[in-house]
């Protein structure tokens, strides 16, 4: 999550906690609970969607360590047969297909240019056994490709599921904002008469800002008492005021 989703969580979170705090309003108010009731799904999936991006992000990183051990393994098992058939050179027709590929290759690449050893060293298995390979050099490779191979694709499928973390967290946070406004008329109107409750909702549907010089353009939130303001960067530090509608 970015400073300012975390922020505008934090006021979320505050609003239920203040919801908690005072059941009255909501005990003869259905249509309030009812609302709040899908505010607190509403946190409690940008919650899971937040969990979820740290976590991929997490495994991407262990991943990307992961596929580079594992190419390496591959590129020793492709490196050993390769000198092999250098060694072979003259005394076995066009065992020197077996070489390692040239240039800066790609990841997938290696996987490509493995299999395609595998395939080769098929017809030169015999006599590179003789020169010293195991018997099983062969499925030792195709192995290794294939390791490195289940790497790459789990790289990608936790980078999918980041991706669809972070929108979730953006489509739940506009869900919220919208239910705020909803939630900040009523409220309100029912509080209105009670100057120290009124206070109480103003202060705490206030986003803090985070501490440092104020750059960017502000977003808000709009309610009916004013526009909740906040940063996506970093602010004075503060707490924003809502002012009143004209």
């Amino acid at each position: 999550m970015t400073g300012y989703q975390e922020r505008v969580l934090q006021l979320f979170r505050r609003i239920l906690g203040w919801f908690a705090a005072n059941m009255q309003y909501l005990a003869d108010n259905p249509s309030l609970a009812k609302q709040v009731e899908v505010f607190s799904g509403i946190v409690t999936r940008i919650t899971d969607h937040a969990t979820a991006q740290e976590t991929k992000h997490a495994q991407t990183l262990l991943i990307s360590t992961d596929e580079t051990e594992k190419r390496e393994e591959l590129e020793s098992h492709m490196a050993r047969i390769a000198k092999i058939a250098r060694a072979l050179r003259g005394t076995v027709p066009g065992i020197t297909v077996l070489s390692m590929p040239k240039g800066n290759v790609s990841t997938p690449g290696i996987v490509m240019a493995a299999t395609a050893m595998t395939e080769k060293a098929e017809i030169y298995k015999d006599v590179l056994v003789e020169s010293g390979m195991p018997a099983d050099f062969i499925e030792q490779l195709t192995a290794a490709a294939a390791a490195l191979k289940a790497s790459i694709d789990g790289r990608g499928l936790a980078r999918a599921s980041r991706v669809a973390a972070t929108t979730g967290v953006e489509s739940e946070m506009e869900a919220g904002r919208r239910v705020v406004a909803i939630l900040d008329a009523i409220v309100t109107h029912l509080i209105r008469s009670e100057p120290s409750k009124l206070a109480e909702w103003k202060q705490l549907t206030r986003v803090t800002l985070k501490s440092g010089p104020v750059h960017g353009q502000l977003k808000g939130i709009e309610t009916q008492s004013g526009t909740v303001e906040t940063s996506s960067t970093p602010q004075v530090s503060q707490s924003v005021s809502v002012e009143k509608a004209a």
